[in-house]
């Protein structure tokens, strides 16, 4: 195992430059193709992100914060092939039907789809290696996804003009980096045969539900917003809204990728009943907080220089939804430290009841923010949801090993 520290140094490294690659690719599209091929490509990402992290059944997590050996790593490996093998075809019959009455959008969710099943190649990699407290492996994995990602992308974006061929060569590259890279590493740690006997799939499958319906929930919270603006405000909207909006998406996505680094150790930190557990859940929050404050601070006073360097100066006007969505994220960077402690409880119970509330709120909230306040409305949506979430959540989480599941599975 690396150090604490090291691990966190990796995945600030990792997740730092993949983000700053995504959000180079968010750039790309709002200068070189229209917004509503930009709103197009915000509604593909949605339907194939809830699509596809439904099909995930928390399984990365579940193996990263289970230092017991609950089930093996084959078991993870065929539940995982399967599910996303459903997720596919389902995006694929979506995708078909989107395309008869809007082919350009239908194209680019075929290609989204593809992206997504790279992504999902990696994806038990990277719980193999966080099990392993191996954080290096993840962060070379992102470096190259990311630039290279990104490189394909931009380079096709610029040669024909395609959001969907654009999509497709990030594809490509993601495809080549997981079989490149993060199966062969993680064939290093766990033995990659995939385990597809009935018993032991839907032991896991009932013993991880729980978990996989929480962050399901959790991806309909941040993927709905954009689905929903799709719907009610023209096509032009959801494009500004998925542009200025992404600094959510990449938060949450940074705080995601430190959680993923810290929840095998809370998880220790409860087995080995040494009293670390609620300092180190009450440390994280407090930096991840801390970020969030600073973030909105330096939006508060940079806001429109910022939209203008980064999207051009037709964004300048939406200074006040940028200042509200970090408002937002400020809330949301210490709410995700908070459930990443319930995850080490393996609370997920818990966590998916928490987050079917949020959802609801947010479903509701959002509509009722569009059709009454624009963009503007549904951002003040999401920060009254997160504010309530902020100290329910410091309720809940607290030092309690006795919740732990004492015997392994044997699954």
């Amino acid at each position: 195992m690396n150090s604490i520290r090291a691990d966190l140094g990796w995945s600030l490294l990792g997740q730092g430059m993949f983000l700053l690659a995504q959000a180079g690719l968010v750039v790309a599209l709002a200068r070189l193709a229209p917004l509503e091929d930009v709103g197009r490509y915000g509604i593909a990402v949605s339907l194939a992100s809830i699509t596809f992290l439904a099909a995930g059944l928390g399984l990365r997590m579940g193996l990263a914060t289970d230092p017991e050996g609950r089930a093996r790593f084959g078991v993870y490996l065929g539940l995982r092939g399967l599910t996303t093998g459903a997720a596919l075809a389902v995006i694929a019959v979506t995708a078909l039907a989107l395309g008869l009455r809007d082919p350009a959008l239908g194209m680019i969710l075929a290609m989204v789809a593809l992206a997504r099943t790279a992504d999902a190649l990696s994806d038990l990699s990277y719980g193999a290696f966080q099990s392993a407290g191996r954080m290096d492996p993840v962060a070379r994995s992102l470096v190259l996804r990311g630039l290279g990602g990104l490189s394909v992308f931009v380079a096709l974006l610029l040669a024909s003009g395609s959001v969907a061929l654009a999509v497709a060569g990030q594809a490509a590259a993601w495809g080549a980096v997981a079989l490149g890279h993060d199966l062969p590493q993680a064939a290093r740690f766990v033995r990659m045969r995939p385990d597809f006997t009935r018993a032991r799939l839907w032991a896991l499958l009932r013993e991880g539900r729980a978990l996989g319906l929480a962050m399901l929930l959790g991806e309909i919270g941040t993927a709905a917003p954009r689905l929903i603006v799709g719907t009610l405000l023209p096509l032009a909207l959801a494009g500004i809204y998925t542009a200025v909006g992404y600094v959510l998406v990449l938060g949450t996505a940074f705080a995601a990728a430190l959680s993923q680094a810290m929840a095998m150790r809370l998880a220790r930190a409860i087995s080995d009943g040494s009293g670390t557990f609620g300092p180190m859940v009450a440390r994280f929050a407090g930096s991840l907080a801390a970020l969030g404050i600073a973030a909105l601070v330096i939006v508060s006073l940079f806001g429109g220089p910022v939209l203008t360097l980064v999207f051009g100066p037709s964004f300048v006007t939406e200074t006040r939804l940028l200042t509200l969505m970090t408002a937002v994220l400020a809330l949301r960077l210490p709410i995700a430290a908070l459930q990443t402690g319930l995850v080490a409880q393996r609370r997920f119970a818990c966590l998916a009841r928490l987050r079917f509330g949020a959802t609801l709120a947010i479903l509701a909230g959002t509509a009722t923010g569009a059709q009454f306040g624009g963009l503007d409305g549904v951002a003040l949506a999401l920060l009254a949801v997160s504010a309530g979430q902020l100290p329910l959540l410091i309720v809940l989480v607290r030092p309690a090993t006795s919740r732990q599941p004492k015997e392994p599975a044997h699954v």
